[in-house]
């Protein structure tokens, strides 16, 4: 009634007077670029590859929104900045869909602080991506290649081609790597971090057992750390490698999917070859029995008996063929 009002009324006062009304305090909500530092602290001990591509995204985002506070960043405010990233940058869908991706979760590393209540990247839906086919060798420049290269180089495009493996992790072999009496290759998988046991080809073999007569160091070719600073210094090699021999829009991790084409090419089952690229996300191919080791020795050896009889066709310069 109006009586207990009033006396309630006057209590309020009097607690507000002295301090006493222990009414909850008004969050402190940091700004995208405050709350940034904290959120890569999250990743400082991460791979290299990992921390080094958050923090590049991360400014990214930080340039376009970095004065707003984290509970004014709306999905209106995101949708705009997905807008002024692609026309600004000139940028693709997939690398705005990154972006967003990041925000979200550092959105989601601030409600787990208790910064904030809500995600607004929640209701953002990824932009569609046009799928690009990926470039792979003809026959001619396999031939090319394996007619042209040398020592180091031929080496390491091999194992590129004939077993997949990427540009840090072919630098990062050493001799250990080597099974030579079981003809088997084990190897930590960059990406990942699974060790991988895959069978070598008998033609890869002979040319590695060659090689190391010549050299006397653990490393077959990269005796630096291999740091991100190293790869891509080796891929822009690589890159003008390909180029000075017209295999144009070619990079040395397009081996990688040249290998996994010519395993389809020859009939190798998805899973043996997925097993190979050490893939773990062909969620349908699972359900089938695992291969073992006898029908990965024969994708490898199918592979590089098509690859070296290919080497010995006769092939015209690519500047003259029609």
């Amino acid at each position: 009634n109006k009586s207990d009002a009033e006396k309630r009324l006057t209590l309020f006062i009097s607690d507000r007077e002295r301090g006493q009304l222990n009414l909850p305090k008004k969050k402190n909500i940091p700004t995208l670029v405050e709350y940034s530092k904290v959120y890569l602290e999250f990743y400082r001990t991460a791979k290299e590859n990992t921390r080094l591509t958050k923090m590049k995204t991360v400014n990214s985002l930080v340039r376009y929104l970095g004065e707003y506070r984290l509970d004014k960043l709306t999905s209106f405010v995101i949708e705009k900045f997905r807008v002024e990233r692609k026309e600004k940058d000139s940028v693709k869908e997939g690398t705005v869909n990154d972006d967003v991706a990041t925000l979200k979760n550092l959105f989601n590393y601030a409600i787990k602080g208790g910064i904030i209540d809500k995600n607004p990247c929640n209701s953002i839906k990824k932009l569609k991506t046009i799928q690009t086919r990926d470039r792979i060798l003809s026959r001619e420049e396999i031939a090319l290649l394996l007619k042209t290269l040398k020592g180091k180089d031929r080496l390491m495009v091999l194992f590129g081609l004939l077993h997949g493996l990427r540009l840090n992790e072919v630098l990062s072999l050493s001799w250990d790597n080597f099974d030579f009496a079981r003809g088997l290759l084990t190897f930590v998988q960059s990406k990942t971090g699974k060790t991988l046991a895959v069978p070598i080809s008998g033609y890869l073999l002979d040319e590695l057992l060659k090689y190391k007569q010549t050299i006397m160091v653990d490393r077959l070719f990269e005796e630096r750390a291999i740091m991100r600073a190293v790869v891509v210094e080796y891929s822009l090699y690589f890159g003008k490698l390909f180029r000075d021999l017209d295999i144009s829009r070619f990079t040395f991790h397009n081996l990688r999917h040249s290998f996994s084409s010519l395993q389809n090419e020859l009939g190798t089952g998805v899973v043996t070859t997925k097993d190979l690229l050490g893939h773990s996300d062909l969620s349908m191919t699972l359900r089938y029995s695992h291969p073992g080791i006898e029908s990965k020795k024969r994708a490898i050896q199918t592979l590089a008996e098509y690859v070296i009889n290919t080497s010995k066709e006769r092939v015209l310069p690519l500047a003259v063929q029609v």
